[in-house]
């Protein structure tokens, strides 16, 4: 090949340019000619090339064999196309393909070879890492739980896992790569696959057809005939074709069914309760309200959720709920008691307990208000309170405790009118009687069948309706003369003969139903009414007129407790008592705070209500063993019976919050408070008066360090003022 002949000018011309190796041997296979790709593939150059024998191009012997042949033959054709392994002059071995061809003249005389090779290493190298990543991911789709197909973006189907198929087993013959995919869909519609509710078959593969090709990965929930479902998550590919992921959710989807069957339970549970439930979140936004707290509140629970129901509560209790609120999400459980006008128009007293409630993380996420209604509890407390005060008093005559007891029962029942009466044969004479405006006189007279207390003379026990024209007293005849919609009454015995009745009644229905607790508040207005009678009957007059004195000497007239002189009687009764038996008490001095200026700004009369309504906040608060009374014209003092000054203290405390809370007169702009003084009895005191000095300067203290706040005296600071 170094000399150039017109042959080889005439075969670089031809072969010279052109991509693919091209070689020419003589007859005894020794190379005569190469192109330049064929140098490039070899590594020879064209000199090294020249001569060469051809089987040193080849990394198999056996496969040049098949090309070599022999000088003098006379085969004649072109070998077919055949991959093999040739070999660089590096030894290095590369994957051709390869087309030999003879070359013979006119007479069929062998003239050597022409081979064209091909590398194809890069093309093989393609092919394998195309198969490795078919592989790669086929065994992914397989490996994956969830069902995956591909679609081309004409949506022919290219690719499906065995798990899809699984999912789709209806529509297994028709899952063949190529078949579109409304095509598949719609043989699985033909095998009663899908489960398409009220639609027809039509409207649901159209509207499945549709939701497929949007492919904007949106979920979608898909209900098969046999009651499985799935959640399908489709997305366009890059080559504009979809690919979506079919995950079962049955197990999800019969857990929330069974959480929304629990739900229902707990919620049904919840609405059978009495008491109000609210959950809230973090930000105190109602997440669940019960039909007790919907009702309180006048709405539904419905209204409620998503608002901030503490919002709803009155202003004097939204800073303590909201305390209460936060303490509940530090993990801690706390309670309050609230008296409170709901919005469905009843006043309530409320145990609010607010507990934390946890997430399956064991964090707080938001808080559960428990609120019981105590108003009867609390309703039962005070009556029964107030009636042992009525009854163990000495202070008051027979008339007065029956007339107190009946306009106790009158507050106890909320009803207008309080009747005791005396019922001879079927004559009925009212003996007793309260009422807004006087409407029952003392003394009036009427057939007993007219009235309710028939009803209850037959039952023998306390008989009680809560809405008249709702029950079986509708036609009686009180219910047509007299417009009573509410009743309680019980007979009245005296030394066991029936003298009549106690009752209570008014014009409205009552909202609350009368309970077997009140039931038996009215038995026992009736048993001490009915023994008062009988024991006091032949002495009524004598004690009336002695108790009227004994109050009139010991109670002071504005607030009702006890004066300046009975007041000091009972604290050296008590100073007596501890000489002998060593039991402390603590003193207290109080008084309110700026009552000068609420009487120059707003006058006596309004300064009267501030000490009757602070006075009767401080003995609501106390025990039956305490004393109080009040020494001064703003100046009050107490005793609290066998109590270390340390409890002397909390007591004070909570009564200057009660005052400060509660004590509220129109119309007066300011809250009223008050200031206490506290000491203790000491072996040295042999009368009251020391105990008194020594508050007085612990109240003067309070006084001069802000007002509004409970000091205990201090035997050095007193010295140190001094």
């Amino acid at each position: 090949m170094n000399d150039v002949t017109a042959v080889e000018l005439d075969l670089e011309a031809t072969f010279g340019a052109i991509p693919d190796c091209v070689l020419i041997t003589n007859p005894d296979n020794q190379l005569v000619y190469a192109n330049r790709s064929a140098e490039a593939a070899l590594g020879y150059s064209r000199s090294e090339l020249d001569g060469l024998d051809a089987a040193d191009i080849f990394a198999d012997p056996d496969d040049h064999k098949r090309f070599y042949m022999p000088s003098g033959s006379r085969s004649v054709g072109t070998a077919p196309r055949t991959q093999v392994l040739m070999k660089r002059k590096s030894g290095e071995a590369f994957s051709a393909e390869i087309v030999n061809a003879s070359l013979v003249n006119t007479g069929g005389t062998n003239l050597g070879s022409l081979i064209l090779a091909r590398d194809i290493s890069d093309r093989l190298s393609a092919e394998m890492a195309a198969r490795e990543a078919a592989q790669t991911l086929e065994d992914a789709m397989e490996a994956i739980s969830e069902g995956f197909a591909l679609y081309d973006k004409d949506d022919r189907l290219i690719i499906f896992n065995e798990k899809y198929r699984e999912i789709y087993e209806q529509s297994a013959n028709a899952l063949i790569p190529g078949r579109t995919f409304e095509e598949i869909v719609a043989y699985g519609l033909s095998q009663n696959q899908y489960n398409t509710g009220d639609k027809s078959q039509g409207d649901w593969l159209a509207e499945r057809v549709r939701r497929h090709q949007a492919a904007d990965g949106a979920l979608v929930e898909q209900n098969l005939a046999d009651g499985r479902w799935l959640q399908i998550s489709e997305h366009r590919t890059r080559s504009g074709g979809i690919a979506g992921i079919r995950t079962d959710i049955t197990a999800l989807k019969q857990a929330q069914a069974a959480t929304r069957a629990a739900y229902a339970s707990l919620e049904t549970l919840a609405n059978s309760l009495s008491c109000s439930i609210v959950e809230a979140d973090r930000d105190g936004i109602c997440k669940f309200v019960n039909r007790i707290a919907a009702e309180w509140f006048a709405t539904s629970p419905e209204q409620l959720k998503g608002t901030r129901i503490r919002e709803r509560l009155p202003k004097a209790y939204l800073d303590s709920s909201i305390t209460q609120f936060e303490k509940a999400l530090g993990g801690e459980s706390s309670t309050m008691e609230i008296n409170m006008l709901f919005p469905d128009g009843m006043t309530r007293d409320v145990l609010l307990e607010y507990i934390p409630k946890y997430n399956e993380f064991n964090e707080i996420e938001g808080v559960i208000t428990y609120a019981v209604d105590i108003t009867e509890r609390k309703t039962t407390e005070r009556t029964l309170a107030e009636l042992y005060a009525i009854t163990s008093t000495r202070e008051l005559g027979q008339d007065e405790k029956i007339n107190l007891i009946v306009r106790l029962g009158c507050e106890h029942f909320g009803l207008p009118f309080g009747i005791i009466s005396h019922v001879i044969e079927d004559r009925y004479t009212v003996v007793r009687a309260e009422s807004p405006n006087g409407e029952i006189q003392v003394g009036e007279q009427y057939d007993l069948g007219e009235t309710f207390c028939a009803k209850t003379l037959q039952s023998d026990s306390a008989f009680a309706v809560s809405h008249t024209a709702e029950s079986e007293l509708a036609s009686h005849p009180c219910a047509r003369k007299f417009p009573l919609q509410a009743y309680i009454g019980a007979p009245l015995l005296v030394d066991g003969e029936v003298y009549g009745t106690i009752n209570f009644s008014g014009p409205e229905p009552r909202r609350r139903e009368f309970s077997p607790t009140d039931c038996e508040i009215i038995r026992q207005f009736a048993d001490w009414v009915g023994h008062e009678i009988a024991r006091h009957r032949d002495h009524e007059a004598l004690m009336e007129a002695k108790i009227r004195m004994e109050r009139i000497a010991s109670i002071d007239d504005l607030t009702g407790i006890m004066n300046r002189r009975a007041f000091l009687e009972r604290a050296s009764t008590e100073v007596a008592r501890f000489r002998r038996t060593r039991r402390p008490f603590t003193t207290i001095m109080m008084d309110v705070d700026h009552f000068k200026t609420i009487n120059d700004t707003y006058g006596h009369a309004v300064g009267d209500e501030v000490l009757k309504q602070f006075a009767a906040l401080v003995n609501g608060a106390l025990r039956a063993v305490d004393v109080f009374g009040r020494v001064g014209g703003e100046e009050f003092c107490l005793l609290l019976h066998n109590t270390t000054i340390e409890d002397g203290l909390l007591v004070a405390d909570r009564i200057r919050a009660k005052i400060a809370n509660s004590c509220s007169v129109a119309p007066v702009e300011w809250d009223v408070t008050c200031s206490m003084g506290l000491t203790t009895i000491e072996d040295g005191d042999v009368d009251i008066s020391a105990l008194l000095q020594r508050a007085d300067n612990a109240l003067y203290r309070a006084k001069e360090e802000g007002r509004n706040r409970c000091v205990i005296y201090s035997r050095q600071k007193d010295l140190a003022t001094i």
